[in-house]
């Protein structure tokens, strides 16, 4: 952020859990400063953050930053990442927007992209959420989650050892693990440790970790 004493006095009240304080400060502050990209990405992952978690509005606030900042797709990650939690599922507006945008990104956006595209389909058409799956590794093959969720979906059909090989590939690529209890460093509100963290999964929490490191060895 351009104010850097704001950016530590919302830093500091996130961190004692005055959630709303923080929210109201950053909101005025985007008002006034619409092109500063950083305050809109701290303003639209605390609303994920208890007791907000109002991922419609998280979602409104990142159409409002597309709107400044037409060329971070990064916003529209997200808006694909949040709708899920608030309507259900994607619209088909939204979906053939994503495809559209999948055209024209480059590899590893693309890939997000289709990772996200197979949430969509995961219950629906299960071979659609393959291909998916498969065309998100073809277009980026350095993220986590489209090998890990191919992997237990081959698992869920009985292929075990592709299933384990897949989630292995998906473990090779995490980059950062939190440990319990070493968390002195973690920014709740950093896109980019948003992204990683709960889309494509390089970064891992101990306890996920674990649990796919059980899968391989089932």
């Amino acid at each position: 952020m351009i104010d850097k004493e704001l950016q530590k006095q919302i830093t500091a009240l996130v961190s004692d859990r005055k959630i709303e304080t923080a929210e109201k400060l950053l909101i005025s502050y985007v008002e006034q400063n619409p092109y500063d990209i950083e305050g809109w990405n701290r303003l639209i992952i605390l609303e994920t953050l208890v007791p907000i978690q109002d991922y419609e509005q998280a979602s409104d606030f990142a159409r409002t930053a597309l709107y400044y900042h037409q060329n971070n797709l990064l916003y529209f990650l997200l808006i694909l990442s949040f709708t899920p939690w608030y309507k259900g599922e994607l619209d088909a507006e939204l979906v053939e927007q994503a495809e559209e945008i999948q055209r024209e990104a480059d590899p590893e956006m693309a890939s997000i992209i289709s990772l996200l595209l197979a949430d969509h389909y995961q219950s629906n058409d299960k071979a659609h959420y393959e291909f998916l799956l498969k065309r998100s590794i073809e277009y980026y093959p350095y993220i986590v989650r489209n090998y890990t969720d191919l992997g237990q979906h081959y698992m869920g059909y009985g292929k075990k050892e592709l299933g384990k090989k897949m989630i292995k590939k998906g473990l090779s690529n995490v980059k950062f693990v939190y440990i319990d209890g070493e968390e002195d460093d973690y920014d709740e509100l950093d896109i980019i440790r948003y992204i990683n963290e709960m889309i494509t999964g390089v970064f891992a929490t101990e306890y996920s970790h674990r649990e796919l490191e059980k899968m391989m060895e089932g």
